[in-house]
């Protein structure tokens, strides 16, 4: 298995997303037409999705 990319930045502008009319949700690779998925399910990762204590 292949490691992330170390340039966030490359990596944001590779893959895209977005929601259907039907809600599903749809992310694909700006780089390869044919490298997509769509889920009727999505969840928010990264940063503004983890916990915080207080």
């Amino acid at each position: 298995m292949a490691s992330a990319p170390s340039n966030t930045s490359k990596a944001d502008e590779q893959y895209g997303a977005f929601t259907t009319g039907d809600g599903d949700v749809v992310v694909y690779d700006t780089d390869n037409p044919e490298a997509w998925l769509q889920s009727d399910y999505a969840v928010e990762v990264g940063p503004s999705s983890e916990r915080t204590s207080v």
